[in-house]
């Protein structure tokens, strides 16, 4: 096989070097006989007595493999005409019968692929430093027309076949073609396109996020925050992506700027908690959420944060009341009472601790016992107040519960909460 490879491409190499070595007169005979294939195609194609036009695409498949072809823009445009015929064929099947959708897709992205190649080419002024517009008058137009096929070739490959790389190739493509200056100013004209843009750029924004390939989430992800359905997710993959490159005074400044654009999302602070816990200072958090109380006094979530900070600090008083106002937001903000739960049974070790120099047979140290019951009895509420509402979060709840019914005799309660421990392996 080795050998095999290592002889095809030298004849390759040597098909090259014969151009190179010709005279003049034999590269304009050969030129000429390689552009008369070009010829034949787009004769071909345009008999009215020959309704099969494979013929003619064999030809001019065969004809675009010619190096003497590759710079002269009849080559690509004839290859547009036919390749626009056959994807328009394969199209109208699409409506009655049975067709090839991966076929259909890859026809239109050559037909476009082939028109740009041909205006490149006729925007080279010639020797008299004219440019031609031949390619522009037949395909432009057409081209702006079906353009929204390849957002649909985009979301098949996307949806039916979880292929991101061809998705992304798709959607790509079809900002690649607006921007084009073939079709650009009828795009910009279209106030369709300027409508949609928002939206059409989520598309490649997500197939770019599943592949990981953040450079590109953030060259349409940007365009995408302006869609008001996608615009907090499109934010979301923007985070995500400066994270991933590790630019973090964009990650921050993108964090700080979501969470006041879309404050209901906890996505946002969820992600600064667990970095400002990192980098062991709160105090940056905790000022950045003051100025969030201020634009926005009434979410929950901002007095939730204030005392996590306070909670950190073992500041348990302070907690208990950022919690406390955070629950009066928000009674199903459940980590609110989980952490008021919490301060409670650390203000009860606290407390315990404070009288360790008593004599456990004492009065006084009866009556410490006595007062951390109470600790325990206020906790209570809150623990069980969060196992109503996460239910299924039983490695979260079970153990300050079961702390609690011991120290409360509540045997009953211990029994039951300890069965749920075995059934989820946690005991």
């Amino acid at each position: 096989m080795k050998k095999l490879i290592f002889v095809l491409i030298a004849a390759l190499g040597m098909s090259c070097t014969s151009y190179a070595q010709m005279t003049e007169k034999e590269l304009k005979k050969a030129t000429k006989a390689a552009q008369k294939e070009v010829k034949e195609a787009k004769n071909e194609f345009e008999r009215d007595d020959v309704q099969d036009k494979r013929g003619a695409k064999r030809l001019i498949d065969n004809a675009m493999k010619n190096q003497l072809n590759e710079n002269w823009d009849q080559t690509w445009l004839v290859a547009a005409d036919i390749y626009q015929h056959f994807y328009y064929q394969e199209n109208t099947k699409s409506y009655t019968q049975a067709y090839d959708t991966v076929g259909m897709y890859n026809l239109l992205t050559s037909w476009y692929k082939f028109a740009m190649k041909a205006d490149s080419l006729q925007q080279i002024p010639n020797a008299k430093g004219k440019t031609s517009q031949e390619a522009r008058k037949k395909h432009a137009g057409e081209i702006h027309r079906t353009m929204g096929d390849l957002i649909r070739g985009g979301i098949f490959y996307f949806n039916d076949h979880q292929d991101y790389n061809k998705a992304y190739e798709m959607f790509d493509a079809y900002f690649t073609m607006a921007s084009h200056p073939m079709v650009k100013d009828i795009v910009d004209a279209d106030s369709n396109f300027i409508k949609n843009k928002p939206i059409f750029s989520y598309y490649p924004a997500l197939a770019a996020y599943n592949l990981e390939k953040w450079e590109n989430v953030l060259k349409y992800a940007q365009v995408a925050t302006a869609d008001e359905e996608v615009g907090e997710t499109a934010t979301e993959m923007i985070c995500d992506a400066y994270g991933n490159l590790q630019d973090t005074v964009k990650w921050l400044e993108t964090l700080k700027s979501g969470l006041v654009k879309y404050p209901t999302e906890q996505y946002y602070y969820g992600k600064l908690l667990n970095y400002y816990n990192l980098k062991g200072d709160l105090s940056e958090l905790e000022a950045f959420v003051k100025e969030m109380i201020e634009i926005d006094p009434e979410k929950a979530y901002n007095y939730y944060v204030l005392g996590y900070v306070s909670q950190q600090n073992k500041n348990y008083d302070a907690a208990i009341a950022q919690y406390e106002k955070a629950i009066e937001k928000d009674e199903k903000l459940s980590d609110a009472y989980f952490n008021l739960g919490l301060c409670i049974m650390f203000q009860a070790s606290d407390f315990m601790d404070s009288k360790s120099n008593l004599d456990y047979r004492s009065k006084a140290y009866k009556d410490a016992i006595k007062e951390q019951k109470n600790y325990y009895k206020k906790a209570l509420p809150y623990f069980t107040k969060y196992r109503e509402l996460e239910a299924s979060s039983t490695d979260k709840w079970a153990i300050p519960l079961q702390t609690i019914y011991y120290q409360l005799d509540m045997s009953k309660e211990l029994n039951e909460v300890e069965a749920r421990m075995k059934e989820k392996g946690l005991l």
